[in-house]
C-alpha cells in the first residue's frame, strides 16, 4: 500500500491547515483519539503528517500515518510558542498537511 491508496482508505477529508482545533478536526472528520499514542515516532519509516489538533494553548497532538495505514498521535507540549517534535527536530507549527518526514536512527541509544 501507498500513501495515496492509504489517504483513500483512512482518510475522508480534505483540509490544507495542519493546525486545526478539536471541533474543527472532528468536522473534517479527524479524531485524534482513533490514532494510536506513541511517546516517540517510529525510526526508519516514511510517515504522513494529517494534522496537528490543539489541546489547550500549550499543547498539540500531532497525527500520522505510515504507508501501510497505521496511525500515530504524538502529544507535544509547547514552550515559548515551540511545539518541537525532539525526533524529527521540528516545530510542528510549521508542518504542512501531506508533508512526508523520517525519524533518522538515533545514535545516542546505541
Amino acid at each position: 500500500m501507498n500513501f495515496q491508496t492509504a489517504r483513500k482508505h483512512h482518510m475522508q477529508f480534505d483540509h490544507t491547515q495542519f493546525t486545526l482545533g478539536f471541533r474543527q478536526a472532528l468536522e473534517y472528520g479527524i479524531d485524534y483519539r482513533d490514532y494510536e499514542k506513541v511517546e516517540r515516532l517510529p525510526e526508519g519509516i516514511p510517515l504522513m503528517a494529517i494534522a496537528g489538533v490543539w489541546g489547550n494553548h500549550s499543547d498539540i497532538r500531532c497525527l500520522f500515518i505510515d504507508q501501510d495505514g497505521q496511525t500515530y498521535r504524538r502529544h507535544i507540549t509547547g514552550r515559548v510558542g515551540q511545539y518541537v517534535i525532539r525526533e524529527l527536530d521540528l516545530n510542528a507549527k510549521e508542518l504542512q498537511v501531506g508533508q512526508v518526514l523520517v525519524v533518522l536512527k538515533d545514535c545516542r541509544s546505541a
